[in-house]
């Protein structure tokens, strides 16, 4: 990546974060402290306590969905994937523009020796697999909330964009035709991830990591029911799937470390849209995200231990140095895209 495109992304990735935090502002600068902290006072611990139990079988359920997809690719056992998704998670909560990411793509890489290319391939699908599952929940919404007509806009469109995106994925999945010359910048990218898509070809795989998601999102509406009821605010299905849906369309602009201020505004907006009070919406939204953030450091802490201290090394320096692994997956895939005519004339008679 030359340095006048790394340049203009950050600068980017600033005037992102600088609108997020004026949109914070503007949320924050009616909010009455004292009345966001009595909300906390008020809060029922035992239920805040249940919430944090129902959230960390929901993160092993999301790390399962992603175990489904990448053991089609290559046997791995399902503690390593877990533990490589547990580091990941923990990643985005400290590292910023949830650079995370790269450190569990990283850390398959190395423990279960798969080609970044291909490691990144099985994460785009799990993004897919998670999205499609969440839009699929999201459209039910209209159906049992009032909603204006944007929000039934948006939702039904998000349905439709995620048909597409896993009909490209399946096509994108299909075998590579042979290629007699060396691919452009385009196939570069379509080669980085298509040897990581194969779980999509494979239906016990993609019934797995689809079973795995609708799991991980049940445990998730049930987790913001419980937080809901915590601070005293209505805690239906309905409510509880307004906010998710909420936290995921602000979690869709480049965040700071943790998706401090993304979270907050997509969970109170949508509260405060549903007719709730702003204070206890503020309130909520803190509390929810602490809930989350705190067990998944815990987690992610725990399962370092799984890694060897050389493995840790490396991925150290790609979550400093996040870039670095799309550099070195299009290396990768050039490369297997220059060998691919050298092995079909070998195959030759």
């Amino acid at each position: 990546m030359s340095s006048r495109r790394q340049r203009l992304l950050l600068l980017a990735r600033i005037a992102v974060w600088l609108v997020v935090i004026a949109c914070v502002f503007v949320f924050a600068r009616n909010l009455r402290w004292h009345a966001v902290a009595d909300s906390f006072h008020a809060a029922n611990p035992a239920l805040l306590l249940l919430a944090v139990v129902l959230w960390i079988p929901c993160t092993a359920l999301q790390g399962t969905r992603w175990f489904s997809l990448v053991r089609a690719v290559k046997p791995v056992d399902w503690l390593t994937v877990v533990s490589c998704a547990y580091v990941g998670y923990a990643g985005s909560a400290v590292l910023p523009m949830r650079a995370g990411e790269a450190v569990r793509i990283e850390l398959l890489a190395r423990s279960a020796g798969l080609p970044r290319a291909v490691s990144l391939g099985t994460v785009a699908i799990d993004h897919t697999v998670n999205g499609v599952v969440m839009f699929v929940l999201a459209a039910t919404l209209p159906l049992l909330l009032p909603v204006p007509v944007w929000t039934r806009v948006v939702v039904w469109s998000g349905v439709g964009v995620a048909a597409v995106l896993v009909t490209v994925m399946l096509r994108l999945a299909r075998k590579p035709s042979r290629r007699e010359t060396p691919p452009g910048k385009l196939m570069d990218v379509v080669l980085r991830l298509r040897a990581g898509l194969v779980g999509l070809r494979r239906p016990r795989s993609a019934l797995g990591a689809f079973a795995a998601a609708g799991g991980a999102w049940t445990l998730e509406i049930a987790t913001t029911m419980t937080a809901l009821a915590a601070f005293h605010l209505p805690h239906g299905v309905a409510p509880a799937m307004a906010v998710l849906f909420g936290v995921n369309l602000a979690l869709a602009m480049p965040a700071p470390p943790a998706n401090l201020g993304n979270f907050e505004l997509g969970a109170g907006f949508a509260l405060v849209a549903l007719g709730g009070e702003r204070d206890q919406a503020a309130a909520f939204a803190l509390g929810l995200h602490a809930l989350q953030v705190l067990p998944t450091l815990l987690m992610g802490g725990i399962s370092l231990l799984h890694f060897r201290r050389r493995q840790l090394a490396g991925v150290a320096h790609v979550a400093t140095h996040p870039s670095e692994l799309e550099e070195a997956a299009t290396a990768e895939a050039r490369s297997a895209a220059l060998d691919q005519p050298a092995s079909i004339s070998r195959a030759s008679p």
